[in-house]
């Protein structure tokens, strides 16, 4: 089934994307679906349909079904064929789809998770489902690994198309909505940044954030992870990093983390207040203890990076 929080968070994405209100979308004719190979569109009133016009990677029958929905504004709400890798898994299944149409280059994106065990060729690598019209598609699509199980992949997400103002004004609303602590609707928001444009780590550090606000560890480090590979002195990332680790309860990696993060010049005032699962873990450690102190006195130095307190 769908991630609950990127379908909740795509839709409030729509619902407060400038000009949503339905205007007749209206697809087509030839469509690219990644690995899954062509697909047909053709819609009658609010609801489309797409069929397979060649194998792919499913070795789908020509004329098979494999996208059905209706449109609501431009969000697509249906159901979508995927062929499944993993042991136990059956060779397709079908899951909710809630996607996001784009009236400037007449995409459709949206985010999808397979059941537990399995991978997708169909899918990029944080699930991501990428239907544009054929002829702007790549010539020729790399063969996507399957992700690795026990973590998310957004790591190694890449970008089929970039466009550096839609990135912007998403990475914009996704900061205003984890100000107001809406968790599903910011991932969302971070998410349709990074695949508009993946060389931004604030929008990786965004979505890392938002992951650990809401409790998921593993996603958040991964993406934590991508944005210190892009901005590697930015003290504030190993720091999250260590609230992250604090939360799975790593002792080692959270305090290696810490250690970096103030080296690299983290800095917090004195009266400021600890991420409470890392103070929970690494409180009686005589380290963490030192390190809290020089990221005091980091504060207080001239050259002192300005106070980061975490999520």
């Amino acid at each position: 089934m769908t991630s609950a929080s990127r379908t909740i968070g795509l839709a409030a994405f729509v619902a407060a994307a400038p000009g949503s209100a339905w205007a007749g979308v209206s697809l087509s004719g030839s469509y690219q679906a990644g690995e899954l190979g062509r697909v047909e569109l053709s819609t009658q009133g609010e609801r489309l349909v797409g069929r397979a016009s060649e194998a792919g990677v499913c070795g789908l029958a020509p004329r098979s079904p494999v996208l059905e929905g209706e449109f609501q504004g431009n969000v697509l709400v249906g159901k979508l064929t995927l062929c499944l890798q993993g042991p136990s898994c059956p060779a397709t299944d079908t899951v909710a789809l809630v996607a996001f149409y784009s009236p400037v280059d007449h995409t459709l994106t949206a985010f999808v998770q397979p059941r537990a065990g399995c991978q997708s060729l169909m899918l990029g690598k944080s699930g991501l489902f990428l239907l544009q019209p054929a002829s702007e598609a790549p010539a020729a699509a790399a063969p996507v690994a399957p992700a690795r199980s026990g973590g998310s992949s957004v790591a190694s997400l890449r970008t089929e198309k970039r466009n550096p103002e839609a990135a912007k004004e998403a990475l914009e609303k996704g900061n205003r909505l984890l100000g107001t602590k809406d968790l599903s609707g910011s991932v969302a928001e971070f998410e349709r940044s990074i695949f508009l444009d993946d060389h931004n780590w604030v929008a990786f550090f965004g979505l890392g954030t938002a992951h650990l606000m809401g409790g998921q560890a593993q996603d958040a480090i991964a993406a934590l992870m991508r944005a210190r590979a892009l901005n590697p002195r930015e003290p504030s990332i190993p720091y999250h990093l260590a609230c992250a680790y604090s939360q799975l309860g790593d002792k080692r990696r959270a305090l290696e983390s810490l250690r970096q993060a103030v080296k690299l010049g983290f800095a917090i005032p004195e009266s400021s207040r600890q991420d409470t699962e890392l103070d929970r873990l690494l409180g009686s450690d005589v380290e963490y203890v030192a390190l809290t102190n020089q990221a005091v006195e980091n504060y207080r130095s001239p050259a002192g990076r300005r106070p980061q307190t975490g999520p």
